[in-house]
């Protein structure tokens, strides 16, 4: 057996970075046994106090006692770190064994780049509160492998990626008389059943850290202005991300940010879901990231294909009721690619571009559509682009889509001089203002006189005016009708509305008729970020789960959760960076 993975992750485990055995010459004897020993016999003891319903009010304390045990072993796995490490013959005389499980890679120490306890790590990166859950055990980081792949793959890879654990030692899985030292990932396992008599104890957690974590370490934060001004540069770091496993069980829902942004711009939102169990035990949560200074049409034509290759992966037969029920959340720009995404009839953008009748796109399906773009007498590889950009199925398996600040009908802040400069700045990818040049000969032709023109049509900045060609027809551009749609509007707390505005798009612009509720909050633009928009989609999340999976699903989760705990963050945080 190979022991060097797990004597790194041994020591590295519960707060420690950086810091590998093989930079010792010299391993220091093991000098803990008999301290170990006695927090197992502590451990053991409010183990059985737990595990018994009579005894319930000692319940608390027995935690505490427990937990605490738990700590005085991580603080000497720690310290034999820092002494070299440990080898094979000291793991096998630790007082407890290590989860070995050949299944559940996140389940065991090992599968990990390292491991981390959360009342370590910096929780103040990115987020405004520290969500925690009083349970069972130790909460936990753990740093998944980066593996070949990364997160941002078309596919959900696990890797690179932060899970959310929790640590317990269980007396139920004795070997050899010892009990077993379990990594379980807390967004699978909100409980633990103990005993003989089955007693369920919740676990304890921090939902924060990892979120935090993930972000730090991920290569799409701080690209939201290189992404902005010079697309090219940052376009490697398109596609999905995610941060936990894939979880079969749970519905995806799907976040798509906006101009000038990236995909940690939804940390808030996301740590302030997680403190609802009903949400935690039933969604799990994606992000699509791209370089906003691309034209919105190009990332999401790459978001088409991460979607179609996720339902072939994970739901090849159309049977996951998890999978056809998406809920896709679209802030700013994102919300217009996600209405992109969702219409039955995206091809009605072309109406901009080429000078047909307006019936050609009425009546053109994606069955026909070669035969109505014939006037144009385009040659394969255009109509191929045509195809590729336009022509398309709504996205399968979304059911419910939130349009948070989404300028349906553009935005004034591109007309006016901060986005006219704006436009000036971003460097598009040349294959990109090739395609598009190819494209333009066969439209008006007035892009051609002026090539800077031409540049400036084709930046996120210009689509996003309301005299843009694409945004005059975005309001023809409709779901599905079973699909519902919801709106969060930021009003700036002056509660004018209809007359207000979030200060880069007026109410005019982000209000639909047809929206299936509407919530405005006291916010700028950045309502991702405003509580009162958390609440709001708490709120639609539940409703959506209640239509997928019944009441009764909400009304157990509720019944058997644990109370979470909004704590501040600690005061001298250790700020740890991948090893």
């Amino acid at each position: 057996m190979n022991t060097a993975p797990l004597v790194i992750l041994l020591g590295l485990m519960l707060g420690l970075s950086g810091c590998s055995v093989h930079s010792q010459l010299q391993k220091a004897p093991y000098t803990h046994y008999q301290d170990d020993a006695l927090a197992i016999q502590e451990a053991r003891e409010a183990w059985l106090v737990l595990s018994s319903p009579k005894r319930s009010r000692e319940w608390p304390e027995a935690r505490k006692k427990y937990n605490a045990c738990i700590r005085k072993l991580a603080s000497h796995l720690k310290q034999a770190n820092r002494n070299g490490g440990m080898d094979e013959a000291m793991l096998q005389s630790l007082p407890f064994v290590i989860e070995k499980s050949p299944y559940a890679r996140d389940s065991n120490p090992w599968h990990y780049e390292a491991i981390f306890m959360s009342d370590e790590v910096d929780s103040t990166y990115r987020l405004r509160e520290t969500v925690t859950v009083e349970g069972m055990g130790i909460p936990l980081a753990g740093l998944a492998p980066e593996g070949i792949s990364r997160p941002h793959a078309n596919m959900l890879r696990d890797n690179g990626n932060v899970h959310t654990l929790t640590a317990i030692l269980d007396f139920d899985r004795m070997v050899d008389g010892k009990p077993t030292l379990r990594t379980l990932p807390r967004l699978m396992n909100e409980h633990i059943f103990i005993g003989r008599h089955k007693v369920r104890q919740p676990l304890a957690a921090n939902f924060s850290v990892p979120i935090a974590l993930f972000w730090k370490l991920s290569d799409a934060d701080g690209t939201e202005l290189l992404g902005a001004f010079r697309p090219k540069k940052a376009i490697s770091t398109m596609g999905l991300y995610f941060s936990e496993p894939y979880d079969p069980k749970k519905i995806p829902v799907l976040f798509t940010h906006g101009l000038m942004s990236g995909p940690a711009t939804f940390a808030n939102l996301t740590n302030r879901l997680l403190v609802d169990p009903v949400i935690r035990e039933n969604y799990q949560f994606w992000f699509f990231g791209y370089p906003s200074g691309l034209a919105w049409t190009i990332p999401a034509g790459r978001q088409r294909a991460a979607l179609a290759e996720l339902m072939q992966e994970y739901n090849p037969g159309g049977v996951s009721r998890e999978m056809n029920n998406i809920v896709m959340v679209g802030h700013s720009m994102g919300g217009l690619i996600t209405r992109f995404n969702t219409s039955t009839k995206p091809w009605i953008l072309m109406k901009g571009l080429f000078e047909l009748p307006p019936e050609t796109f009425e009546s053109m399906t994606a069955s026909n559509w070669k035969e109505a773009l014939t006037p144009l007498h385009c040659d394969d590889h255009t109509l191929e682009q045509l195809h590729n950009n336009f022509i398309f199925n709504p996205a399968r398996g979304v059911t419910r889509i939130v349009y948070m600040a989404t300028p349906h009908r553009g935005s004034t802040f591109a007309d006016n001089w901060i986005g006219r400069l704006g436009q000036r700045l971003i460097d598009l990818p040349s294959d990109v203002l090739e395609e598009a040049t190819r494209i333009a000969t066969l439209s008006r032709g007035m892009f051609l006189l002026n090539p800077l023109q031409l540049k400036d049509e084709l930046t996120s900045i210009r689509q996003l005016s309301p005299h843009s060609s694409l945004v005059k027809h975005m309001s023809e551009l409709r779901c599905a009708p079973s699909v519902p749609v919801h709106s969060i509007i930021g009003d700036r707390g002056k509660n004018n509305t209809p007359y207000s505005s979030d200060g880069i798009v007026k109410y005019s612009s982000s209000h639909l008729d047809w929206s299936v509720s509407e919530k405005i909050v006291p916010s700028g633009h950045s309502v991702q970020d405003d509580p009162a928009a958390a609440v709001e989609l708490r709120r639609i999340l539940r409703e959506h789960l209640v239509n997928v999976k019944g009441k009764k699903v909400l009304e157990e989760t509720e019944a058997n959760a644990a109370v979470p705990v909004w704590q501040t963050n600690p005061a001298r945080p250790v700020i740890l960076k991948r090893p």
